[in-house]
């Protein structure tokens, strides 16, 4: 089974690169649209009700809680290549994951990502307030800064286009 876990800030192109690699073979499972689908009580045919269900209590920009995160995983884990975007939101979840996951850093300048970032906030439900604290942004230094020293970690910068950091990503995973 291969896992990649795409970490990032809002705005960084996670979702986007998720979905990119879905043509590669990837299961693509974005822990934001989950928790949207969930919190609207849209409940799609391929995702655990358990998973569901659990996912409904989640507050957003929160980190997950251990027992969703425990379902999320092993929703993950069904498929031979699955790419989870959004997650790990805390180093407790690290013991949840297998050892061979890879963790995709996707690294985008401040400007770029504050623009998509109002654009999506313009174009969609999804409001984006600048400034608002975010519990999971600022659990991200912690997250990131024990990856670099216990797990495969591998940084993307998603500066130009997302297709391209897909096949940066692609090719240091050898999946290419």
């Amino acid at each position: 089974m291969t896992l990649v876990c795409l970490l990032g800030r809002h705005g960084s192109g996670k979702s986007t690169i998720g979905a990119d690699l879905v043509p590669h073979g990837f299961q693509h499972t974005s822990v934001g649209v989950l928790r949207r689908l969930a919190k609207a009580s849209q409940f799609p045919v391929d995702v655990p009700a358990a998973l569901m269900m659990a996912m409904r209590r989640e507050r957003a920009g929160s980190p997950m809680s251990a027992l969703t995160a425990q379902k999320l995983v092993d929703h993950a884990a069904a498929s031979p290549k699955a790419v989870l975007d959004g997650f790990p939101s805390s180093v407790e979840h690290l013991a949840l994951l297998p050892a061979h996951t890879v963790f995709c850093v996707v690294w985008t300048p401040a400007k770029l990502r504050l623009q998509r970032l109002k654009h999506r906030s313009d174009t969609t439900k999804r409001v984006w307030t600048p400034g608002l604290h975010s519990e999971r942004e600022a659990t991200l230094p912690v997250l990131l800064w024990t990856l670099r020293r216990t797990r495969r970690c591998i940084f993307v910068s998603n500066s130009s286009t997302p297709r391209d950091a897909v096949i940066k990503m692609l090719e240091k995973l050898g999946a290419t």
